[in-house]
């Protein structure tokens, strides 16, 4: 099994600039973008958003505002295996040993920033069985 931890690790998180804090009318209506650029923004008066409104089209300069603290705890991936040795059906079929093996990978992210992974966030699982046959 193997896991990975991030703690209070500052990083620029250019999604947000990019995306949702500068992106413009034509970036929303021709690309893929982040939800956050139309629903976290301020719309009206008296919101209280953490981005600007879609309609101001001047370019926010880099600040410290878009550096976040992330800590993450991710399960990266798993391999189990199993190997069966010295069984008399193994003899029959002229096998010295039979491994089988699986792995899976991404299993699951828990983090305190969200960063732009495609729709929703995914990130591609991986799956694999494998066998190996040990021939006398």
């Amino acid at each position: 099994m193997f896991f990975r931890y991030i703690y209070k690790q500052d990083i620029w998180n250019n999604a947000l600039y990019d995306k949702v804090e500068n992106i413009s009318l034509g970036d929303v209506i021709s690309y893929n973008q982040d939800k956050r650029a139309l629903y976290d923004r301020w719309q009206q008066v008296g919101d209280q958003a953490e981005f600007k409104s879609i309609s101001l089209t001047t370019t926010t300069p880099m600040s410290s505002r878009f550096v976040q603290t992330e800590n993450t705890l991710s399960f990266e991936s798993i391999n189990v295996g199993y190997e069966i040795t010295q069984k008399p059906w193994l003899n029959r079929a002229g096998l010295s040993a039979l491994r089988f093996t699986a792995y899976t990978g991404e299993i699951f992210r828990f983090s305190t920033i969200r960063r732009e992974r495609g729709i929703d966030y995914p990130y591609a699982r991986s799956f694999s069985l494998g066998i190996n046959a040990n021939f006398k």
